[in-house]
């Protein structure tokens, strides 16, 4: 029967999670990439884009809760997946109205919903996936991991075209990815996939074993929850301004030139995750997990002293691929009985509040150091603080434990 469902429908549920992807990244990277910089260039300050692209991660984590919701009111995941869909259409449409009718209020507006948006599809495609093939998942979700690489990776430039190619800045071209957003949004529903029952986590007894667990674990996870927030923290901080960082202090303009360059940068997560992922499996994940960080921050700070962008692309590698490796490590170190819990508090309270304290203390130091430096220094000198978080980050892997012996939580499956 399994096998039977996967042969059916499995190539197209695939393909619908994988473009749902690509679109969900992408637009991700619409907000920062292309809006942020274009705010930039009307002479919003770093403080108000800092604590925008904050509360944009705040509400997203916020709306967290919508997403089982609406998987339930809508009787399906893939459903739900589509009704994301189209809430990023919804979002996108907003901020191109908003930049054709010159209302910065229009454009705030739909970048906020845009938080609501991005909440959506990372739980349900990954549910989606796995429930559909079972123990059979990690091809798949290797598969549907790199359309959302490739999505983040050339939706920059694609909008850069589009919004930039016409030798004028014109947001309102943005349109185009919010009808592309709908069209999917529209076919997934349209597909209309019977409801997946993906088997939520059973509550279960607190018994003296899993009390005595949680009792040993508890500093352990709190640990991890440290080291992955600073972290975050400072990743969240530099992608938020990295596109005004290439435009204003390496003066590449807005132009297609400029999305080519940040497309080239962020490609580096193609090929990041299996190569740390190799390397991981050869030297250990902790020593991985904490080399990557340092390595992240070193290139970061190499790329500030000498505007190279090769330094920038090994930085960026370092920066988008650990992640999975991080969790993996989560899985390791604290007892099988207590992973699912220990994973959820290390997402829902290191990454978000890393996303959310990251771009907002980020956008607060390059305000605060403009007054002194000028608008360019003063966002370098805010970057260079910012990144000091990332070497604690790496000094407090030494602090992790060795992970008993025990088969290993698969790193991207």
């Amino acid at each position: 029967m399994a096998m039977s469902k996967v042969s059916t429908g499995g190539r197209t549920i695939l393909s619908l999670t994988a473009l749902g992807h690509f679109i969900n990244d992408g637009n991700m990277w619409i907000i920062p990439g292309i809006v942020f910089p274009i705010l930039s260039q009307m002479n919003i300050n770093y403080a108000t884009i800092g604590i925008l692209s904050s509360l944009y991660a705040l509400i997203s984590a916020l709306a967290s809760p919508l997403v089982p919701l609406t998987v339930r009111l809508t009787g399906g995941h893939m459903r739900a997946m589509g009704a994301g869909m189209l809430m990023w259409g919804l979002s996108i449409g907003v901020i191109a109205l908003g930049f054709q009718m010159h209302l910065l209020y229009l454009v705030y507006a739909g970048v906020l919903l845009a938080g609501v948006a991005a909440a959506f599809y990372h739980p349900i495609g990954s549910a989606v996936l796995s429930s559909k093939y079972g123990g059979n998942a990690g091809l798949a979700l290797g598969i549907n991991g790199a359309f959302g690489s490739l999505g983040r990776s050339l939706y920059p430039l694609l909008a850069s075209i589009a919004v930039f190619g016409v030798g004028v800045i014109y947001g309102f071209n943005l349109w185009v990815f919010a009808l592309v957003a709908c069209l999917i949004g529209i076919g997934v529903l349209i597909y209309s996939l019977r409801y997946f029952d993906v088997d939520p986590v059973r509550e279960r007894r607190a018994s003296a074993a899993y009390a005595k667990s949680l009792g040993v674990s508890i500093g352990l996870i709190a640990l991890l929850t440290v080291i992955t927030l600073l972290r975050n923290a400072v990743g969240q901080g530099i992608q938020t301004f990295i596109g005004i960082y290439l435009n204003k202090n390496l003066h590449i303009s807005l132009s297609v030139n400029y999305g080519a360059m940040l497309a080239l940068i962020l490609s580096s997560s193609i090929i990041g995750q299996p190569l740390l992922g190799w390397l991981s499996d050869r030297v250990g994940r902790r020593l991985m997990a904490s080399l990557s960080t340092f390595a992240f921050a070193a290139f970061f700070i190499a790329f500030i002293f000498t505007g190279s962008l090769v330094y920038a692309f090994f930085s960026f590698m370092f920066l988008l691929s650990n992640f999975p490796l991080i969790m993996a490590v989560v899985g390791d170190v604290v007892p099988r009985e207590l992973v699912g819990w220990a994973t959820s508090i290390v997402w829902n309270v290191a990454v978000t509040g890393g996303n959310v304290v990251g771009s907002l203390i980020t956008g607060l130091l390059a305000q605060y150091y403009s007054a002194t430096y000028g608008e360019s220094l003063g966002l370098e000198h805010a970057m260079l603080v910012v990144v000091i978080l990332a070497f604690v980050s790496g000094l407090l892997w030494v602090l992790v434990p060795k992970p008993p012996k025990r088969s290993k939580i698969p790193l991207f499956s």
